[in-house]
């Protein structure tokens, strides 16, 4: 193990040990193995602005397995993308890059100014699928930013959630140069807990944009 990654894992100490497993496989993958730093293949286009838009000038994106193959010959940390790509490959490439499954998700039929992602995924998707994290989207300029929130939360108490945070909606009022400020976080899955008690209920739209990069853990 690097000095590197060797601080990196001290900054989770309270984890147990399943998160801190699950993370530091991921730093100890691919070109940048080490290092500490990662790069991960972010695929969720086909869904959140539509197949052909995204996979038309290649028609090789098509299948999803492109995609797990493309990660693992890039060197990339970890591939990232929706329930039905992950599970489309999880078989097949099992054990050769490790796997983030995206856990919201929106589409390109909505145009509203207050866009909010739909759950796709759960965390026991992602244990069931052999996936190190999981990722989550939040728009903190949209309307119904407080009910992103409010899932990110439920999914937090079993799987340490990541985000990356996009700056969107009608109620924004921040400099561009804020718009696209991202928040971090970096974590990892373990052993299923129980799922509360009552799960979150609303009504949604949606809208496509970012990707995000999150990891699960459960107590």
């Amino acid at each position: 193990m690097s000095d590197r990654v060797r601080e990196i894992l001290s900054w989770y100490a309270s984890d147990n040990p399943g998160t801190l497993a699950n993370l530091y496989r991921m730093l100890n993958s691919g070109r940048l193995a080490g290092t500490g730093k990662m790069v991960m293949l972010p695929v969720d286009q086909g869904f959140e602005h539509g197949p052909a838009r995204s996979f038309a000038p290649n028609p090789a994106g098509y299948d999803p397995r492109y995609h797990f193959q493309l990660a693992i010959d890039a060197g990339c940390n970890a591939y990232a993308a929706p329930l039905g790509f992950i599970e489309a490959g999880a078989a097949e490439f099992a054990g050769q890059v490790p796997l983030i499954l995206k856990a919201n998700n929106s589409d390109s039929l909505y145009s509203g100014p207050d866009p909010i992602p739909a759950v796709t995924a759960s965390v026991e998707d992602a244990l069931r699928l052999g996936c190190g994290a999981i990722g989550f989207t939040i728009y903190p300029g949209s309307a119904d930013r407080k009910e992103m929130y409010e899932e990110l939360r439920e999914l937090a108490l079993e799987a340490k959630a990541p985000a990356w945070s996009w700056w969107c909606g009608a109620t924004r009022a921040v400099p561009a140069s804020a718009r696209k400020a991202r928040l971090r976080w970096t974590c990892a899955p373990t052993r299923r807990r129980s799922p509360p008690s009552s799960a979150p209920t609303s009504s949604r739209s949606s809208r496509p944009r970012p990707t995000s990069s999150s990891m699960p853990r459960a107590r």
